[in-house]
């Protein structure tokens, strides 16, 4: 797959997920969680995306909280899960936060809270390079890290915490 196309695909893909969320709020009139990966390159369904995204599914389970709906999919574009959830979206938030900042594998999991006007709740600090712990963004702009070198400390820590269970 050309990288090009398949870039113009990850953003149609962003707004269908958008138009997505946004029906899951007006259907229910509720907080929605969007669960996604952050793996770089072309190929976003790995065998280690896949391992990711059911651990970050098993994850917020784990809240136990009341579903109106819950969509999950799998594309070339990447693993992607939404939840119409019946809790406070800063609630969730604080929770979601925790998961990405606390669990071996949280690095990798994009988990936004959408609140019931529509509005994304933002995280209170930016995310780290996975390598460098600098700003994320700032070094995905620069390209700073080679996508190899990042999909091989991914690897490695997947490999790692699965060592652990």
């Amino acid at each position: 797959m050309k990288c090009d196309n398949w870039l113009n695909r990850v953003l149609e893909n962003r707004e269908l997920r958008q138009n997505r969320q946004w029906g899951l709020i007006e259907k229910f009139n509720s907080t929605v969680l969007s669960l996604s990966i952050n793996i770089p390159g072309c190929k976003k369904d790995s065998e280690d995306a896949k391992f990711i995204y059911e651990t970050a599914i098993k994850e917020i389970n784990k809240f136990g909280l009341k579903e109106y709906e819950k969509i999950l999919t799998c594309k070339d574009t990447g693993y992607e899960a939404l939840w119409a959830l019946h809790v406070d979206a800063k609630e969730l938030k604080i929770l979601t936060c925790k998961v990405e900042e606390s669990h071996p594998l949280g690095r990798f999991m994009d988990i936004d809270v959408i609140d019931s006007n529509k509005k994304i709740l933002s995280r209170e600090t930016s995310r780290k390079c996975y390598i460098c712990q600098e700003d994320a963004k700032k070094c995905a702009r620069s390209q700073k890290h080679s996508i190899k070198e990042l999909l091989a400390y991914i690897s490695k820590t997947v490999d790692d915490y699965k060592s652990s269970l």
